[in-house]
């Protein structure tokens, strides 16, 4: 049997059996079984309706663990309070018939107004266009940097 590229981290391996497409590492067996449960919930009923079972039988049996969570993570509960502004804003949008666009506008890297340099502080960058997650930076003056 010859060699072929697997389809999660794109290095040749040599396959157990024709059916095989994953290589044996971690990270491989671990994205074709993501693969494998999302392809499960999409097409199988029964499946999704026990997975949902199984979680809310789960967080039944823990009640305080996102409360729990938020208190050890404010970080991420704070990005999430942003993020579920964004979504309210734009369900309120769309249920009252704006037409809100879907980006704001895309950021030149080079411009810059003069009163940027008066900016400092803590913020979240949220993308509009690009599907990534959003970043907390700190942005701070550099002392007899450019005006």
């Amino acid at each position: 049997m010859d060699t072929i590229l697997c389809l999660g981290c794109g290095t040749f391996f040599l396959p157990r059996n024709k059916f095989q497409v994953y290589c044996s590492r971690p990270g491989c067996q671990l994205a074709r079984k993501a693969l494998w449960q999302r392809q499960k919930l999409a097409n199988d009923p029964d499946y999704a309706q026990g997975q949902r079972l199984s979680n809310s039988k789960w967080l039944a049996s823990k009640p305080n663990y996102w409360k729990d969570y938020r208190s050890q993570n404010p970080d991420k509960a704070a990005r999430n309070c942003v993020l579920q502004k964004l979504r309210n804003r734009k369900r309120t949008a769309i249920l009252k018939g704006l037409d809100m666009p879907r980006h704001v506008g895309i950021a030149k890297m080079d411009a810059r107004k003069p009163l940027i340099s008066q900016l400092f502080g803590e913020f979240w960058l949220v993308p509009m266009i690009a599907k990534m997650d959003a970043v907390k930076i700190f942005i701070a003056a550099i002392p007899g940097g450019p005006e």
